[in-house]
């Protein structure tokens, strides 16, 4: 019987450190000589497992609203291809452990691959993780460049789209509602 429980409370304790993205935000700026371009989407989906470590994040690249309607068509269909390549994805490890039990803010590095438009990169992102009662939160900024994943500009449009984007994303981590 002991064995059991023991098992069992290993068990949950195991499970209780996998959270599963709840709210998230994600935003990108783009600052060029003659224009500024942003959108938004609140459709990040992933997991993250304090006991290993490890992360899986992924958004569907056609979900970024833009304040034109022209902007976000363009987006989707000249630059980023979004009916050959509706996701990005960023999976990998913290370099930290993390207790998702004890209340604090840790600034980690998050190592692994990001995908996008068909490429991966290694990349290291620093995230902070806000850990408050039972609020998982995470911030990170962080600036991506076209070229690295092969996103092509017109020239005619060059002075327009910034060759480096400064990406932003944060959300809210929580268990899986049994």
């Amino acid at each position: 019987m002991r064995i059991l429980f023991s098992f069992l409370l290993l068990f949950s304790f195991s499970f209780s450190q996998t959270t599963f993205v709840t709210k998230s935000n994600i935003s990108f700026f783009s600052s060029a000589p003659l224009e500024d371009i942003s959108a938004v989407s609140n459709k990040l989906e992933g997991v993250v497992d304090f006991s290993t470590g490890e992360f899986f994040f992924r958004i569907p690249i056609n979900t970024f609203i833009f304040p034109s309607s022209l902007m976000q068509k363009h987006f989707n269909e000249k630059y980023m291809e979004t009916e050959k390549y509706a996701l990005s994805t960023f999976s990998g490890s913290f370099s930290d452990t993390i207790n998702p039990i004890q209340n604090q803010i840790n600034t980690v590095n998050a190592k692994g691959v990001l995908s996008m438009h068909g490429v991966n990169q290694n990349v290291n992102i620093n995230t902070t993780i806000q850990i408050n009662n039972d609020s998982i939160k995470f911030i990170s900024s962080f600036y991506v460049a076209l070229e690295d994943f092969n996103i092509k500009k017109p020239k005619i449009v060059r002075l327009n789209i910034a060759d480096t984007i400064l990406v932003n994303v944060s959300g809210i981590l929580r268990e899986q509602e049994q």
